[in-house]
């Protein structure tokens, strides 16, 4: 479907992807125009489908210039492949999320966000690697296991098998995929869990 062709069009993000994390997440509806006469800007949010690709992707433009259109997802650490302006299907200006509709910022501001995104991911990376041993090395101890915590187990099927997920209220605090035998568990919620009562 070529960019000429569309005016506004709502296209539901079901894929598994992170790049664009948390600017978008699965499950969104996004809103997408097409550019027509009007400039693709440093910043904006656009989809698009490159040369070869199956599927579209949705990431932000970082550089245009005369060998084509760089974009780099929110949430990736380097930049795509160049595309060509006739590979964007559209641009993305809001999103709708369970009940809420949330403007997606492009040009300068946009940019000014996902700059502002990669600095906080590098800091709560540094900050996470610090803390790291000392997490673990508190929730092998279980001293913080007296508390008790009313959780319940659901189990999903899955085409791999059965993915089980840990629930505190309605908050989901772990899962094991399917095909795993391995519990992930969110911070900080290793801390109270042993995860060896977990099937």
């Amino acid at each position: 479907m070529m960019k000429e062709h569309i005016s506004s069009h709502q296209y539901g993000l079901y894929g598994t992807g992170i790049s664009m994390f948390p600017t978008l997440r699965v499950g969104d509806s996004l809103n997408v125009i097409a550019y027509g006469d009007r400039k693709i800007c440093t910043g904006d949010v656009v989809l698009f489908r490159g040369s070869g690709q199956e599927h579209s992707v949705v990431h932000r433009v970082i550089a245009v210039n005369p060998d084509g259109i760089i974009t780099q997802g929110d949430n990736n650490a380097g930049p795509d492949e160049p595309i060509l302006s006739e590979s964007i299907i559209g641009c993305v200006i809001s999103i709708r999320r369970g009940n809420r509709t949330l403007k997606i910022h492009g040009g300068k501001r946009g940019l000014l966000i996902a700059k502002f995104l990669r600095i906080k991911k590098a800091f709560s990376l540094k900050i996470s690697r610090m803390l790291h041993p000392i997490y673990h090395a508190l929730a092998d101890s279980g001293i913080f296991r007296i508390m008790r915590f009313e959780t319940q187990i659901l189990c999903f099927e899955r085409p791999e098998g059965t993915e089980m997920q840990l629930l505190l209220g309605k908050r989901v605090i772990a899962k094991r995929h399917a095909g795993s035998n391995e519990w992930k568990i969110r911070r900080p919620f290793r801390l109270f869990i042993d995860e060896t009562s977990l099937p």
